[in-house]
């Protein structure tokens, strides 16, 4: 597994030869989805739980996103958790970079602003060739199994 760091501002990319252990979304139509506002992924399993994957292709324009890929997870099923229910997690949103081969994730403020759309549409980035691209997820859920020691 390789990775490259790199800074730009606030903004730190990771590259990866290994794909994301728990979902590939492949849209090879992304202009399709250009009238949508929200597309919703499929279910996908991960750390004993459905989610789904939420992507707002012209950015969350009501999270500050605009101008941005905007990209959440989303829990499939809630109506089976109790008031005052919390999933400890760590979780990793990727695109896929067509030209050099390799997974990227992109750590900034948010994931309203996930991807800046000029960034992405550029084909030298390769994020988007031929009006293909690829997200992906990784999910961790972290169980309690905290063990102490007081002297």
């Amino acid at each position: 597994m390789e990775f490259k760091n790199s800074t730009e501002g606030a903004v730190l990319r990771v590259l990866r030869d290994a794909p994301p252990s728990h979902y590939l979304l492949k849209i090879q139509s992304f202009s399709s989805l250009t009238n949508l506002n929200k597309f919703i992924s499929n279910n996908f399993d991960a750390g004993g739980f459905k989610w789904k994957l939420c992507l707002y292709p012209n950015g969350d324009k009501e999270n500050k996103g605009e101008g941005h890929i905007s990209i959440y997870l989303e829990l499939a099923k809630m109506s089976s958790f109790q008031i005052g229910w919390e999933i400890n997690m760590i979780f990793n949103f990727f695109v896929f970079d067509q030209l050099q081969d390799k997974y990227v994730t992109i750590q900034e403020w948010g994931f309203s602003r996930f991807l800046d759309l000029e960034t992405f549409h550029n084909p030298s980035n390769g994020y988007l060739i031929k009006d293909t691209c690829v997200f992906c997820a990784e999910v961790f859920v972290v169980k309690n199994t905290f063990k102490g020691q007081f002297l």
